[in-house]
């Protein structure tokens, strides 16, 4: 959150006919303090929603992997009495891995927000504790020293440099928004093919994963010579 490193001060809209005199400096001050107690509020909830999201995130990427595991079992298993409930089983195990995939660059993409606010968190308190000092020593000043209406010329209009200031005001960091990616548009020539090359990788990933299943099966099965005849 870039404009956290440059906000010093905000305004309320509310203020009208800004003037340069220590009474109104002091109510924008205030002002400007109370907004970022506010945008402190408003980022730790945002804070708080990321944390949720982080272990939702954690709990379904453990459900996935167990649901990988489980369907590569089950196409190990069943390859022998139904090879095409075996291809079935490889293709959900193959979506369960993709789904996982997904969810992980969501994940650290939560997380890499939450870092970012947790530094914009503590921004934000510095800043807090220097304008409160900053309030309490410039109103102390105030009551000893008298304004002069000289002290206006030369310096930018309280107004503009006030909207100036609200122009970079940006909203705070909403949650990650999930998109769904689009469907691809239907093509029955192509997607025969895709069909046939995609039922050849299954087969070949089946014949992958039984291999390692049982390592010492082909050998098993291989005829002695020395029992024949």
């Amino acid at each position: 959150m870039n404009s956290l490193k440059r906000l010093f001060i905000t305004v309320k809209t509310q203020i009208d006919g800004l003037v340069d005199d220590f009474e109104n400096h002091e109510a924008v001050a205030s002002a400007a303090i109370k907004d970022l107690e506010d945008w402190r509020s408003q980022t730790r909830i945002h804070q708080h929603r990321l944390q949720k999201m982080i272990a939702d995130f954690d709990s379904q990427l453990a459900e996935l992997a167990t649901e990988a595991a489980t369907w590569s079992a089950r196409a190990v298993k069943i390859r022998e009495t139904d090879e095409q409930k075996a291809l079935e089983c490889v293709k959900r195990m193959l979506r369960a891995q993709q789904q996982s995939q997904l969810l992980a660059e969501q994940l650290q993409t939560t997380r890499q927000q939450l870092a970012q606010l947790d530094v914009d968190l503590a921004t934000i308190q510095n800043q807090l504790h220097t304008l409160n000092s900053q309030k309490a020593v410039f109103a102390a000043r105030q009551n000893r020293i008298q304004l002069q209406s000289g002290l206006k010329s030369g310096r930018d209009n309280p107004a503009e440099q006030a909207q100036k200031i609200f122009n970079r005001w940006e909203e705070a960091i909403t949650g990650a928004e999930l998109t769904s990616p689009e469907p691809a548009n239907a093509d029955p020539f192509a997607d025969s093919f895709a069909q046939e090359e995609d039922a050849l990788t299954l087969t070949m990933l089946l014949d992958e994963l039984t291999a390692k299943a049982s390592p010492a099966k082909n050998v098993d099965t291989k005829t002695d010579p020395n029992q024949e005849n």
